[in-house]
């Protein structure tokens, strides 16, 4: 199925801000009931944000913005908003995630402030995808 590229940042866009909420659905219940480590967790989640979202996240957008925007074809699959290497990226994360979480080998705390912060990088991701769709409206 072909669509425009402005659908494309919108698939994307509701795909990172989904991803983004389920992780933080699972981090902030961590984060709000921990009253000893609450300080330490919230700026644990401030620094996995920032690393997350200024080293990795906000490339990624940028990187799949220009090939987005670059390709020649008007129209172009519904999957090609992601490439090949963003994918298993994804499907990785995702699965380590899980692995992680349900292993047992990690104190909640972990969850706590890596979650968090994972989640709300993912989330600003996904916000601005959304808002390369509301700038480029007319592709």
């Amino acid at each position: 199925m072909n669509t425009k590229k402005r659908n494309l940042f919108i698939i994307a866009g509701l795909l990172w801000l989904f991803a983004g909420i389920m992780v933080m659905k699972v981090g902030i219940p961590f984060l709000v009931s921990d009253d000893k480590m609450f300080i330490f967790g919230l700026l644990g989640a401030i620094a996995i944000f920032l690393i997350f979202y200024i080293i990795i996240f906000s490339k990624y957008v940028h990187k799949h913005k220009n090939r987005i925007l670059n390709d020649k074809r008007e129209l172009m699959k519904i999957w090609e908003f992601f490439d090949k290497t963003s994918y298993i990226l994804m499907i990785s994360m995702m699965t380590f995630g899980m692995v992680l979480r349900f292993s047992g080998l990690l104190p909640n705390f972990f969850f706590e402030f890596f979650y968090t912060g994972l989640g709300f990088a993912l989330s600003l991701s996904g916000i601005s995808f959304l808002f390369l769709a509301y700038k480029y409206i007319d592709i």
